[in-house]
């Protein structure tokens, strides 16, 4: 298990890499400088051909955490022999207002403060989930809402603790994946997405009064999946006989045999709904944005048709993804706001 620890200049990789004594911690740049004595004093071209031969060095190990950076202020400086060395890969995001003071005090790191630091993070955000989708990896956001001014540590080394013992999103998306196809003989699969889809409310609030900041930053990982589960351990709710729900009734209305619901949602209320539509459902703590992706990539690549429903950013990649993915709307007519500002083309809104 190779991973990958990214984020910006002051975001606190080292701190954490320090606390982690499970897995071998490797410092990125002290391997490039050992590599290459003169590392620094090359140029662009230089310093790229360095980390293509250093991450080509690294494919020989086999488990290992390494710090990493996707860009410099406005130049990129991750390439395909970085990317094919992790499988797994974590961003640590910090508040842009706080990697900017931490700037302003670092002598080191102000000369950062002339870029857009927000702008410099989403687009490392975005540029490695990217990769990741393209190549089926997984990718999780580790943010500490609603502050995010320091990363909770102690979650962050339990969650990578959990990476090294097996956790994935990706690997629980083929497994997932694999089922359905081995249930269902129909060219056509439909993905629906539970609470605000399938049912008008959050069934999770509804039933045990649950309520979260853990996806103020709209990242919807798995690590945010995963803390939601922690989270739930701290109801006690009991096994559920009856239940009034408000179904949506378009997307109950085209449910059929090969119908299949994917959701972060509680398992005692998704196992009790599920029951009464006689469908299968799917959710846990591996349960997020990314394994929805990838159980519509996996089903398509073998050879079957995805039409997929969804309601907000958590399930926006397999919409996007879906040979047809409809969005479902508010009872207002509204979109949800997990989705300001997303290219919405392609999808039909109901």
């Amino acid at each position: 298990m190779r991973i990958g620890l990214y984020g910006m200049p002051t975001a606190g990789k080292t701190y954490i890499m320090d606390r982690i004594d499970f897995i071998e911690v490797l410092v990125g740049s002290r391997l490039l400088r050992e590599y290459d004595p003169e590392f620094d004093l090359r140029d662009d071209e230089g310093r790229e051909k360095d980390r293509k031969a250093v991450a080509k060095l690294m494919m020989e190990k086999e488990t290992f955490i390494m710090d990493g950076h996707y860009a410099f202020g406005n130049e990129t400086a991750f390439t395909d022999e970085e990317g094919e060395m992790y499988d797994v890969y974590l961003y640590l995001y910090i508040s842009p207002a706080v990697l900017k003071n931490r700037m302003a005090s670092s002598e080191k790191n102000r000369k950062y403060l002339k870029y857009d630091i927000e702008d410099w993070q989403k687009r490392e955000i975005s540029g490695l989930r990217k990769y990741c989708h393209t190549h089926n990896k997984d990718f999780y956001v580790i943010d500490n809402p609603p502050s995010n001014e320091y990363a909770d540590t102690e979650s962050v080394i339990a969650f990578i603790h959990q990476i090294v013992a097996g956790y994935s999103c990706a690997g629980y998306a083929r497994r997932c994946a694999d089922e359905i196809l081995n249930r269902s003989k129909d060219d056509t699969i439909l993905l629906i997405d539970g609470d605000k889809t399938l049912t008008r409310e959050d069934t999770s609030n509804m039933v045990f009064g649950y309520t979260t900041n853990l996806y103020d930053g709209n990242f919807y990982t798995g690590y945010q999946a995963w803390k939601q589960n922690e989270e739930f351990e701290q109801y006690l709710v009991p096994d559920i006989t009856e239940m009034p729900v408000h179904l949506h009734p378009h997307v109950r209305c085209v449910m059929n045999s090969n119908t299949y619901i994917l959701t972060s949602g509680h398992e005692k209320v998704w196992r009790y709904i599920a029951g009464e539509l006689g469908v299968l459902f799917y959710y846990g703590t591996e349960m997020a944005a990314e394994t929805k992706l990838y159980i519509t990539k996996f089903l398509q690549s073998a050879g079957k048709k995805v039409i997929a429903y969804g309601d907000g950013m958590n399930d926006y990649y397999m919409l996007m993804q879906a040979d047809k993915g409809y969005l479902v709307s508010k009872q207002d007519g509204s979109i949800s706001r997990s989705l300001a500002g997303r290219n919405l083309e392609g999808l039909i809104i109901v």
